[in-house]
């Protein structure tokens, strides 16, 4: 068993990320999921950014396979500019988006972009698990140590959810020492008020599989219309 928040990686591990994230940085957009009123990443930042969501997939790969007896297939392959991985993850169905965030955060955010391009291919996540990534900010790099911090469900995405709050692009996030201020608008969730017991969500993702109303009913939050309804229209 490892503990589940301190979980680390190997040399050999932190190597293939860093390996993936550097070769992965020239196929991504500098702007994602289409935003064309963003400020543009770097490659570095683009580089920066797939090290620390793939070390957080590496993470629960290990913690599913060494705590649960789960395996879960990663994903290291790059794909073309525009283009995407299916999910970070999937377990009886469950189609599971795997989030990270360098040590020192305290929200999960979901950006809506994200939400309404897998919307509108019909592949919502039902899930999504949280990772805070140990970071070295004199040298700019990961120590190797990762943190689980709970889990949502994708029906909490929603500005009736009473732990989710909506953070509309341009504002400051709120509760952080830093002056952080948003590039799109996201379901912005305190890691204090995620799941956290791993053991009950494994027990219930593994006996039953997900049922279709979660995604076939969750309305978009730009204009509200659920997935069937934007399926049906595109048809």
């Amino acid at each position: 068993m490892i503990n589940m928040k301190y979980i680390k990686l190997t040399p050999e591990e932190l190597k293939m990320c860093h390996e993936f994230s550097a070769r992965s940085a020239h196929t991504q957009q500098d702007k994602e999921f289409g935003q064309d009123d963003t400020k543009p990443r770097t490659p570095q930042e683009i580089a920066r950014d797939n090290l620390i969501g793939k070390i957080a997939e590496v993470a629960f790969s290990k913690m599913m396979k060494e705590n649960y007896g789960i395996d879960v297939a990663l994903d290291f392959n790059c794909y073309p500019r525009g283009k995407w991985d299916n999910q970070d993850a999937e377990i009886n169905g469950w189609r599971i988006d795997v989030k990270g965030t360098r040590q020192g955060g305290s929200w999960m955010l979901i950006e809506w972009n994200k939400l309404n391009f897998r919307q509108k291919d019909n592949n919502l996540s039902h899930l999504y698990a949280m990772f805070t990534v140990g970071w070295n900010h004199t040298n700019d790099s990961p120590t190797g140590y990762v943190s689980y911090e709970g889990s949502a469900f994708l029906t909490q995405l929603t500005d009736s959810c009473p732990i989710t709050v909506v953070l509309r692009r341009g504002t400051k996030l709120p509760a952080t020492r830093k002056e952080i201020y948003l590039q799109a608008d996201n379901y912005g969730i305190l890691f204090k008020d995620l799941n956290k017991n791993l053991n009950h969500l494994v027990s219930d993702i593994k006996r039953t599989p997900p049922l279709s109303s979660m995604t076939d009913d969750y309305k978009n939050p730009y204009n509200g219309k659920t997935t069937l309804e934007i399926i049906r229209e595109s048809k």
